[in-house]
């Protein structure tokens, strides 16, 4: 559960909710390594919210020559529409990558659907239609794919991409480089510096947490399971931050691809799950039955086993400054039942 995913010729970065959910459980498949030396800069107006603001990225430069008012998110997750609804700032547009145009759990109360319209982009990006709104500033830094919608894009506004590599910032770079983009810096330290004292407050609360174990997994294809397995993954990094330990159980869970920081597990191998949290998310009843059904998954329930929707697991794979503290709740009740 980590960085982005290549299926078919396309990735997914998020384990998704709604019509796609079945198709995005492949995201735990092939997301790769998560440190990124961000090359992002900006104008030398970096420390202040002054305009114009170039922010450098791996497509080029964005020139921003005032402060946006019309804001259009382009994404396979939600990184940057998070980042600037906690800025303050509404977005007229998303287009949302992964499918579907529901306002995601964790935004409800915060994400107006009557001013800002949620896509569904699954297709692909028309430009046309991005152009409709008359954007004059597009964020994209989440977007999987973006080296073809780039030059389209970049025609209609200035159009901020990745710094290097598409799903390997951070959410706390998310958060820097929109912050930059939108004129908000002080705001942006300010998010980055809350988000982290709430898990950190998170952690203060759980004190059993400290020297746990637990394993993360999604069943979305009949006869194997797809499993964390490195420490360098996001969702790795935030749990772990909680106080709990990546299992070493399934560290040689087969590697999914090069860099994935995902394994694969046969039902000869799933009492490698075993753990004192055990978190799964399975696409279908009938998956779910099936490895239950397992005897070696009578040892994986022994402990805390917690199932989780896939809109959970996505927010747990790929968090923003708005998801985690949403996350870290729907994790709480196998938390709570540790030892």
């Amino acid at each position: 559960m980590s960085r982005r995913v290549r299926l078919s010729g396309r990735a997914f970065r998020a384990f998704s909710a709604g019509s796609l959910a079945t198709v995005l459980g492949f995201g735990l498949l092939a997301c790769g390594s998560v440190q990124d030396a961000s090359t992002q800069t900006t104008s030398p107006n970096a420390g202040s919210t002054a305009f114009p603001v170039t922010i450098e990225h791996k497509f080029g430069k964005a020139e921003i020559p005032k402060e946006p008012t019309k804001v259009v998110v382009v994404g396979t997750a939600t990184d940057d529409l998070d980042a600037a609804i906690a800025l303050g700032v509404t977005p007229v547009a998303f287009f949302n990558k992964s499918g579907g145009d529901a306002v995601p759990s964790w935004l409800k109360g915060k994400l107006d659907p009557a001013k800002t319209k949620i896509v569904d982009a699954a297709a692909g990006v028309d430009p046309e239609q991005v152009g409709k709104y008359a954007p004059d500033l597009i964020l994209a830094t989440s977007s999987y794919g973006l080296e073809q919608e780039y030059p389209n894009l970049a025609k209609l506004a200035p159009t901020v991409g990745y710094a290097s590599e598409w799903g390997k910032q951070t959410w706390q770079e998310h958060v820097k480089v929109v912050a930059k983009a939108l004129g908000r810096i002080a705001k942006g330290e300010e998010l980055v510096g809350l988000t982290q004292a709430s898990i950190d407050k998170f952690k203060a609360e759980h004190p059993k947490t400290a020297g746990k174990t637990f394993t993360a997994s999604v069943g979305n294809t009949a006869g194997k399971m797809f499993t964390l397995v490195s420490k360098e993954d996001f969702a790795v990094r935030l749990v772990e931050q909680t106080g709990l330990t990546l299992s070493p159980t399934v560290a040689d869970a087969t590697k999914n691809e090069s860099g994935s920081p995902t394994g694969t597990l046969n039902p000869e191998q799933y009492d490698k799950l075993a753990a004192d949290l055990v978190i799964v998310a399975f696409t279908t009843p009938d998956l779910k039955q099936a490895f239950e059904s397992n005897q070696l998954v009578a040892q994986v329930k022994s402990g805390n086993y917690l199932t989780v929707d896939m809109e959970t697991i996505s927010a747990l794979r790929y968090p923003t400054v708005l998801d985690i503290p949403w996350v870290l709740e729907k994790l709480t009740p196998g938390i709570d039942k540790l030892a």
